[in-house]
């Protein structure tokens, strides 16, 4: 237990980091809307960090993680899902969207998706190449990031290293990004051969994925 104690200390530092960037926030005033997004940004880096930090570290002490229960009996889907589509292909869905990479990057997204391939329970398809499309749905009011070179997505092929995808060379994964307006925000991840690339642009144009 003083491993845990120790954890739980460090983790309370973090959480007191995380509370001033929120303080500072809240305490400024009458500045500009870049200087409030800088102070928002960080508190939310450092937020999404502590989580990711906080369940690294404390998943090894949890003995049940029973999730409340849903008036419905639906299960609880806060951060997405993974399934094998019937062509064969990995299809993770994310419940938000990529981030802005010229903001700090806390490592969530990453995290999220090397945790639904991990617990997903079954074998995925393994490939030795691939292609790799990832679509947000978005608008104009609702995106983080609207210009390609500015969203994050660099962690997504380093998560499926060596459990979905050999390599993330470019000689082995070939990569696109694409957008449908949505007035729900997600973003869909597909894994699947390169031989596989034109059905699916030919699905993705008629809106049958």
């Amino acid at each position: 237990m003083d491993d845990l104690k120790s954890t739980l200390n460090d983790l309370q530092l973090d959480n007191i980091h995380v509370l001033q960037c929120l303080s500072r926030a809240v305490m400024c005033d009458g500045v500009s809307e870049q200087a409030m997004s800088a102070k928002l940004g960080a508190y939310l880096c450092e937020l999404e960090r502590l989580c990711v930090k906080s369940r690294a570290a404390l998943d090894k002490y949890l003995v049940d993680e029973a999730l409340p229960s849903m008036p419905d009996g639906e299960p609880i889907d806060i951060a997405g899902n993974l399934e094998v589509t019937a062509e064969g292909w990995l299809r993770i869905t994310l419940n938000t969207l990529l981030p802005n990479c010229r903001r700090k990057n806390s490592g969530y997204i990453g995290d999220t998706v090397s945790r639904l391939v991990k617990g997903c329970g079954y074998d995925l398809p393994y490939f030795e190449r691939a292609f790799m499309a990832i679509v947000e749905y978005c608008g104009e009011k609702n995106h983080n990031a609207l210009d390609n070179d500015n969203k994050g997505w660099k962690m997504i092929p380093n998560a499926l290293k060596g459990a979905v995808i050999e390599d993330d060379s470019q000689f082995v994964l070939s990569i696109g990004l694409f957008s449908k307006r949505s007035d729900i925000p997600r973003c869909e991840i597909y894994v699947l051969p390169p031989e596989d690339g034109a059905e699916f642009m030919a699905k993705l144009s008629e809106n049958v994925i």
